[in-house]
């Protein structure tokens, strides 16, 4: 990692009171990361400043991660959250509108989303292109600081599992700023780094996979991300999810396949016993609902 210089301020905040959290966190392709926090907002991120032809290399050379659960087979799992989601959304906010889910991966969120106008942004284009056979030019290919839409257009935009995943989270709430009406809802799930598994767990909690994952966020950190930047957080909320047991091991393995939950995760993936299904809720990801100010 010598090839990057570091972080010497919050990428949020600006504060230059920033200071080592984890070392040697290790990759899916084994390559060291540092993570460093802020102590005014409280940020965890990857200290390297990383360029968008190393993600770009990464995700070409490494084993896509999220082909298990963004899945056929594990649809029933996502729709248990996503329901939970727009049964919120149209409890508390709005019924029907215009809705933009930023990494749409195959349009499973959006597939719920009946009676709703329905648009996505995905990146990877094998997951775009399964999404544009259901909703044909309302999805685009590609990163959402690419996307081009008319300005005050949508009600409701969804940021899930991915702005962790962006090199820059600052550009891309701004962006969903100009795209939201006025008073519109952002929606933001990501994981939830003062939960006690992830203080308990330390640089081996599952979310820290650099460079897939960047950022890593607790409530104090995405307020200030919101307030920031023209919005006003509304609720954070903590939803269930739906998982089986061998996703387990795999989120345990950080996808290291010679690691030795890897190696669980395959032995349950043949066999009936990995999928069984059970709730869990240890507040280890968050969902804030916040309102664009006018």
């Amino acid at each position: 990692m010598n090839n990057f210089k570091k972080y010497t301020y919050c990428p949020i905040c600006k504060s230059e009171k920033i200071k080592q959290k984890y070392t040697d966190v290790l990759s899916q392709d084994k390559k060291n990361f540092n993570i460093f926090e802020c102590d005014d907002c409280r940020l965890q991120f990857v200290a390297e400043k990383l360029s968008p032809e190393y993600i770009e290399n990464f995700y070409c050379k490494v084993k896509d991660t999220s082909e298990h659960t963004y899945s056929d087979e594990n649809i029933e799992n996502l729709n248990y959250y996503y329901k939970s989601l727009k049964k919120y959304i149209e409890t508390n906010f709005i019924q029907k509108g215009k809705i933009l889910d930023i990494g749409c991966s195959s349009g499973y969120f959006l597939d719920i989303m009946d009676g709703w106008e329905r648009y996505g942004v995905e990146i990877s284009t094998k997951y775009a292109e399964i999404a544009k056979q259901k909703y044909k030019d309302k999805i685009f290919t590609g990163s959402i600081a690419d996307y081009t839409w008319q300005e005050n257009f949508f009600d409701v935009i969804t940021l899930q599992d991915s702005l962790d995943h962006m090199l820059n989270p600052v550009d891309i709430i701004k962006k969903c700023n100009y795209l939201l009406k006025p008073n519109g809802i952002l929606v933001i799930k990501v994981h939830n780094m003062d939960c006690l598994y992830a203080k308990l767990s330390g640089k081996n909690f599952y979310a820290f996979i650099p460079p897939e994952h960047l950022f890593y966020f607790n409530k104090k950190s995405l307020s200030c991300l919101l307030n920031l930047n023209g919005f006003r957080a509304v609720s954070f909320n903590y939803f269930a999810h739906m998982l089986k047991l061998k996703t387990i091991f795999l989120r345990l393995s950080h996808s290291v396949e010679n690691s030795i939950y890897y190696k669980i995760y395959k032995y349950m993936k043949e066999r009936k016993i990995g999928d069984i299904k059970f709730k869990k809720n240890l507040h280890d990801i968050v969902t804030v609902f916040a309102k664009k100010e006018i």
